[in-house]
């Protein structure tokens, strides 16, 4: 039995260690070495920083979702003169992974630029070093990366960051996300933060937004949150769109509010919108309502749009609808307006 256990652990120890090697990519042009982060990231960052010529770091992190740049295994990507950062596809991608390869460029005594590649990608660092970590700490790295977040005013950079943030596993980086979108960042960082909250943090992320939709008081975030919200797969966010649509104190977040529900909901959402083009106290929300309704999917956007002309007592709004059912290319939109034009 004794022996079998220690079978047991020594296949484990070596799938382990064969899962650390394979999480480590294939770098072309460059003077490869390999450390472990005894002292923490920013400790290796700051030896590099003394560095007299640009440095290449990379190390992997387990993801909260299978990450893919999607493309193939044996393309190659040129790190110097890249400047975008990668997506994740969808789980069913065949080269996906549950790890992602942080890429941090060093140079000048600061952190230049922010990569995030997937494990089986082939690197070209453009005759650079390059130095491969082991042993990164998650938390530590979504430290180090929500610190070049704030302390950047390089856009790039910092939504590179912000990107590379959101991947992690750890719930650290949910926390980092949300201090991140607080009040008193730049808007514009705290949009991409609460951007990426939506789209990769599940439920956690879906509540902070929420949280942030009703409680924030800058109405151009609460604006931005309205997308946000369509980006979530958690099934609540349309019911906190809908919620917006009528209750936010802002009209231009309930005028947003109202086109998107239109684009997430569909079908489920045309009679809400029909009582807004009705009902709302406020005639250019009315008025937004209709717009909205005209984005429905399918033959339901004309069934709407004449379901409002026939049955607002408001000339205004009964004047939006018949504006948007002669863009339609529905021909029920066409029969009601030749119809309109006998009378």
């Amino acid at each position: 039995m004794r022996s079998l256990v220690r079978i047991f652990v020594a296949t484990l120890a070596f799938s382990s260690a064969a899962s650390l090697i394979a999480q480590q990519p294939t770098v072309l042009h460059s003077q490869i070495t390999t450390e472990t982060a005894t002292h923490g990231l920013k400790g290796v960052l700051e030896g590099v920083m003394r560095e007299s010529a640009p440095v290449w770091i990379g190390y992997s992190v387990q993801v909260a979702n299978r990450f893919s740049t999607g493309w193939s295994s044996d393309s190659v990507e040129y790190l110097e003169g890249h400047d975008g950062y990668s997506i994740r596809e969808s789980d069913g991608d065949q080269h996906s992974s549950d790890h992602a390869v942080i890429l941090l460029r060093v140079a000048n005594g600061a952190v230049t630029k922010v990569d995030v590649e997937s494990a089986d990608r082939q690197l070209d660092a453009g005759g650079l070093k390059f130095i491969w970590l082991n042993g990164v700490d998650a938390d530590d790295s979504v430290k180090t990366l929500t610190e070049i977040a704030k302390g950047s005013d390089i856009h790039q950079l910092r939504d590179s960051a912000i990107f590379a943030i959101s991947l992690h596993q750890t719930a650290t980086a949910t926390a980092a996300l949300v201090s991140l979108a607080q009040p008193g960042n730049e808007l514009e960082l705290r949009e991409k933060a609460a951007f990426w909250l939506a789209n990769e943090r599940g439920r956690d992320g879906f509540l902070a937004i929420q949280r942030m939709a009703r409680e924030d008081s800058d109405a151009d975030f609460r604006e931005k949150l309205t997308f946000d919200l369509t980006l979530s797969k958690d099934p609540a966010a349309l019911d906190e769109i809908i919620r917006m649509a009528h209750d936010d104190a802002s009209p231009k977040v309930r005028k947003q509010a109202q086109f998107w529900m239109a684009t997430k909901g569909g079908k489920k959402v045309s009679g809400d919108l029909r009582a807004l083009a009705t009902n709302d106290p406020n005639e250019q929300l009315r008025k937004s309502a209709v717009f909205a309704l005209s984005r429905l999917p399918g033959d339901e956007a004309a069934t709407q749009l004449i379901a409002v002309a026939d049955s607002s007592k408001d000339p205004a709004v009964r004047k939006q609808a018949i504006f948007w059912l002669g863009q339609s290319s529905d021909p029920r939109a066409l029969d009601y307006l030749t119809k309109l034009l006998k009378q």
